[in-house]
Parts: C-alpha cells; sequence; structure tokens
C-alpha cells in the first residue's frame, strides 16, 4: 500500500521471513546509522533472531505497557538517544505493537523537529489498525492518549507469522478492531468478516492475509482526506469512547482491542435504547461480538471511574457526552447530545447482560 499524507507519504509492504531480510529493507536507504526500540516481549521471544537483525546496531528493550507511553517516560528515551549521539542522519527503528509505535511515533516527530522512522508491527492489533494512520499517543496523568502528534513512519514492514506467538487476549484485541472496521465497511466486507470469523483457527487459514489486509483498506477509506480526525475519521472511533474509558478505569486490564469490543457492545446497546439500532440488528452483532468479550470483572470498576474518564475524553466537544453511535453495517455516526443519566442506565443494563465467552 502507498499512503499519502500531508506530513509524509509512506508505504506498507508484507513480507515473509522479515528478521532475514535486514540487507534487502535498508539497502535502498540513505543513513548513518540504525537505533532500534524494540518490545521487550517480542525480544525474548525471538533473541536470537533479533539480536542477529540488529547486528552491530545499538537497541533499547521497552516493556509494552501502557505506563511506558507516560508523559513523565518521555524524557528516558529522549535522553538514551541523545546518548548514543542521534542525529538526523540516523533512522529509529521499532519492533513492537502500539505501545512502542505510539512511543516511537511521538518522539520521532518531536526530536530535532521530525527524524525518520520505521516501524516493524509484531502485534495483530498494530498490523491491522494502528500502523496507518499517523496517529501518535502519549497518555498523561490518568487519561489515555490525551497527548499527541500526526506523525507516520517512513515506511511499515509487516510479517503476519509474528502473530503465532501473540497470548490469546493480544490475538483478539486485534481480532475486536478487525471486527469494527469491517462492521464500518458494507455488506461485502462484512460477509468476507463473516466467512473469516467461520474458521475454525483464525491464524491457521487461507483467510488471514487477506483479513488484515483488508481492515488496512478500510481504515485507510476512512483517513484518506480526512488525516487530522476533524470529518469522517472519527467515526473510527466506534467502540473507542467507552472503550478508553474502561481501559483507564481497569488500569489497562483489558487489552485495548477487547475494551473496543466491550465499546462497540456498549454503543450498540444504546442505540439500541435510542431507537437508532433495530432489536434483530442488535442482536445479530451482540451474537457476533460477545464471542470476543475477555471474560472481566466489573466489580473492579465503577460507573463513576467510567464517567470520569469519558469526561477527560479528547473527542468531548460539549457539556454532554460524545460517542460514536450505529444503525447497521456502514452506518455508525457521531453523537455528542449523550446525558450522563442516558449512560449510567445503559452501563447498568449492559453489565447485568455482560458474559465473558473467553
Amino acid at each position: 500500500m502507498k499512503i499519502k499524507s500531508r506530513v509524509k507519504d509512506y508505504s506498507v509492504e508484507f513480507v515473509d521471513d522479515l528478521l532475514k531480510k535486514k540487507e534487502e529493507i535498508f539497502r535502498s536507504l540513505d543513513y548513518d546509522k540504525l537505533v532500534f526500540f524494540i518490545d521487550k516481549n517480542f525480544h525474548k521471544l525471538y533473541e536470537k533472531q533479533v539480536e542477529r537483525f540488529i547486528g552491530k546496531e545499538k537497541a533499547v528493550i521497552i516493556p509494552a505497557t501502557e505506563h511506558q507511553k507516560s508523559y513523565s517516560k518521555l524524557a528516558l528515551y529522549y535522553r538514551k538517544l541523545i546518548e548514543m549521539q542521534f542525529t538526523r542522519k540516523d533512522i529509529l527503528v521499532t519492533f513492537g505493537g502500539g505501545v512502542l509505535q505510539d512511543l516511537s511515533g511521538f518522539i520521532a516527530s518531536t526530536l530535532y523537529r521530525g527524524i525518520k522512522w520505521i516501524f516493524f508491527p509484531t502485534t495483530l492489533l498494530a498490523q491491522a489498525d494502528s500502523c496507518i494512520g499517523s496517529k501518535t499517543s502519549i497518555n498523561f496523568d490518568k487519561s489515555k492518549n490525551l497527548i499527541g502528534s500526526f506523525y507516520p513512519p517512513d515506511k511499515i514492514f509487516i510479517d503476519t507469522s509474528f502473530c503465532r506467538t501473540l497470548t490469546r487476549a493480544d490475538f483478539n484485541s486485534g481480532i475486536g478492531e478487525i471486527i469494527k472496521f469491517h462492521l464500518m465497511s458494507d455488506e461485502k466486507e462484512y460477509c468476507r468478516l463473516l466467512r473469516y470469523l467461520s474458521q475454525d483457527d483464525l491464524f491457521e487459514n487461507r483467510y488471514f492475509n487477506a483479513i488484515v489486509k483488508s481492515t488496512l483498506k478500510i481504515k485507510y477509506s476512512y483517513f484518506k482526506g480526512d488525516e487530522f480526525d476533524s470529518g469522517r475519521r472519527n467515526l473510527l472511533n466506534y467502540g473507542h469512547c467507552f472503550g478508553h474509558a474502561l481501559e483507564a478505569a481497569s488500569n489497562y486490564a483489558v487489552a485495548h482491542g477487547e475494551a473496543v469490543l466491550i465499546g462497540m457492545g456498549f454503543a450498540n446497546l444504546l442505540s439500541l435504547k435510542r431507537g437508532i439500532m433495530s432489536t434483530s440488528k442488535y442482536e445479530e452483532f451482540e451474537r457476533l461480538i460477545s464471542m470476543y468479550y475477555p471474560k472481566f470483572d466489573w466489580d473492579l470498576v465503577s460507573i463513576d471511574e467510567i464517567l470520569y474518564h469519558l469526561k477527560r475524553d479528547k473527542k468531548r466537544v460539549g457539556k454532554h457526552f460524545t460517542m460514536v453511535l450505529c444503525k447497521d453495517v456502514g452506518k455508525q455516526f457521531k453523537c455528542d447530545d449523550i446525558k450522563e443519566k442516558e449512560i449510567r442506565s445503559t452501563y447498568k443494563e449492559f453489565v447485568s447482560k455482560y458474559e465473558g465467552k473467553i
């Protein structure tokens, strides 16, 4: 994929055996040295291959937790790059998922007012969703993704075989976003999703690479022409408003994509209660989404904590709450007039019906 950006155009390439192709990947690039930011867990799983790939270059191994994205942690990573005498002739290379992408992208956008960086997404969530779109996000205090910029990688290389070593929660986190995007497309893509989800093994099947690629294409169709999130791209927050609040309220005990699934279920129930979504459509979507709900103890959070984080949501524009509601496949819309009493009553009903299937 070639992606147009007002910041800088970039590309996405699918590569087999990526860890054996360092020379092929970097041959055409002009640089003095490479510095690697590497997900600690990925490094542990692929240590020998990663060390061979790095060679004599320098690397920083980083735990992939939301707390590493905090504003207070940034100085540590700026300092490491400066101590390595990183210059604008060098390239920052990232192996990891969304956390390391956010951290790397924000640093790349601000260090020396912009440096070159390349991203190797290693999670399904990053490969099928976050790797494109240009957004970088940093958490501030207790609020998720409150500070950020728009700064895409120069190049993205995807090796879907990395998904073999993901935990079930991390794999299903990617499935959550895959479901979201196909519900936001059309009947053809919705049928593609159902065909894919009907497989016994969601990784080892002939539809896997195709569903990752179609998810990226659907996402691009939403932010093409609206890169800076001022119009249609806002709809991609379907499931994210409540989902982000749940992530923060639970201290990130719920994986992002699974929180988005829960957020979609909540938004659909609110849509049903407002008369926007039909009962039959709600039940159809709920059967699909609830199959991937994580087990979650709702006693770990309270509606007051959820509301606290919803009030700090950067998408909020007025005194009421903002959420993307849904009518049908490809029919989502942003709603800025949701009142607190609606959130409270919907929350009570949603939690009473909730049953994690995994």
